[in-house]
């Protein structure tokens, strides 16, 4: 494959280490799920974990992949494990997501029975993001429940906002105060059984912009790998810069140069046709290969520090760029998906912004398969 993805470990400690010194080093735990946001699950881990209070990972899978890798961080599994899992994933030392304290508890406290071990779990309440967690009025009990089980744990209760994104955002105020008067209400149960669980309720979005919210921990995803968790965000920012850094590039390289000739068309279903006789570079990599296709007729790449727009539409493997301002180009010159060329630059965020989706979306899709090379 033509086509790879470089990744700059450096980039990656240096966000790190900003948002441990955003929130307090003891409070960071990073998000790798998702293949790290695309950037290599493995990889990224072993480079922050010694920044790491924790890492959080979505299934089990991601969290045995980890250990294998000798990773030695306490993991946390967000997503939801099955039934099946639950041994391999107690003998991986995984912290797990607890929002049933029913039928998965007990299964739980059993695979910890036969291991003869304790479950480290984290309790999550549902301050009307309405996907997972109890209700805040189950609180107690499920505490209770969760206490009262010699096999488990209790290492945390969390809750997870659905708009810190927005700068004036009463529904992020709201879902606080709900988490805030659940805790409080089960604060006499937890000081009389001596527990004193992590409180986490931040991620990137809402560490940045609301500091409130920090409490005993925050999870840090996209903010780890240098972009913003949103426009909004990153206007708000503005007076208060962070200096993260994208830790992301993608790169590959012309395999044809050709001329058109004026009113030819480009591509699938003719969506372009040449306005003038032009030059054209075929670049290998497609909706296939992570490239979105609502980049046809609107995208750009860059070649020789010169942006140059996506002609016609992109293809499974392949996309095709008008070469007007890159004279010099020819077969085998760099060509930059995302990332800086002299002066110009493509980020993720304008494929987001070009595909009218966010830039989570634009690198979480970037194939596994994807050569990456880590940059040191």
């Amino acid at each position: 494959m033509i086509g790879r993805l470089r990744i700059s470990l450096p980039a990656l400690r240096h966000n790190g280490d900003v948002l441990r010194r955003l929130v307090g080093p003891q409070r960071a735990a990073f998000v790798v799920k998702g293949n790290a946001y695309g950037h290599g699950l493995v990889e990224t881990a072993r480079a922050i974990e010694p920044l790491a209070t924790r890492l959080c990972v979505y299934c089990v899978e991601e969290g045995l992949a980890l250990r294998a890798a000798g990773i030695a961080a306490p993991i946390l599994v967000l997503g939801p494990v099955p039934p099946e899992a639950l041994d391999e994933a107690l003998d991986a030392n995984l912290e797990l997501a607890v929002w049933n304290v029913a039928a998965f508890a007990r299964r739980v406290a059993a695979a910890a029975s036969k291991r003869r071990t304790r479950a480290s779990v984290h309790l999550k309440v549902n301050t009307d993001l309405n996907r997972l967690g109890v209700e805040p009025d189950e609180l107690s009990g499920a505490v209770e429940r969760l206490g009262g089980a010699t096999e488990i744990a209790l290492a945390g209760i969390f809750s997870h906002l659905a708009a810190a994104e927005e700068i004036d955002s009463p529904y992020t105020m709201h879902q606080l105060g709900a988490f805030e008067r659940a805790l409080l209400g089960v604060k006499p149960l937890l000081d009389r059984s001596g527990l004193a669980p992590i409180r986490h309720i931040a991620a990137s979005a809402a560490a940045m912009l609301w500091p409130q919210t920090h409490l005993d921990m925050a999870r840090f995803g996209i903010a780890l790998y240098g972009l913003m968790p949103s426009p909004q965000t990153s206007a708000a920012m503005k007076e208060k810069p962070l200096g993260l850094r994208p830790a992301l590039s993608y790169v590959s390289e012309l395999i044809v140069v050709r001329t058109v000739a004026a009113g030819a068309s480009v591509g699938y279903g003719g969506s372009f046709h040449a306005p003038r006789d032009m030059r054209i570079g075929v670049v290998p990599a497609g909706y296939a290969d992570g490239v979105p296709r609502a980049l046809s007729n609107r995208g750009a790449f860059v070649v020789d520090g010169a942006l140059c727009p996506i002609v016609g539409r992109v293809a499974m493997n392949m996309t095709q760029i008008d070469l007007s301002k890159a004279p010099n180009a020819h077969v085998g010159s760099l060509v930059t998906l995302i990332g800086r060329d002299g002066e110009s630059a493509v980020t993720a965020d304008d494929w987001a912004a070009w595909s009218d989706t966010i830039n989570y979306e634009i690198v979480t899709r970037l194939p596994s398969d994807l050569p990456r090379d880590y940059i040191e």
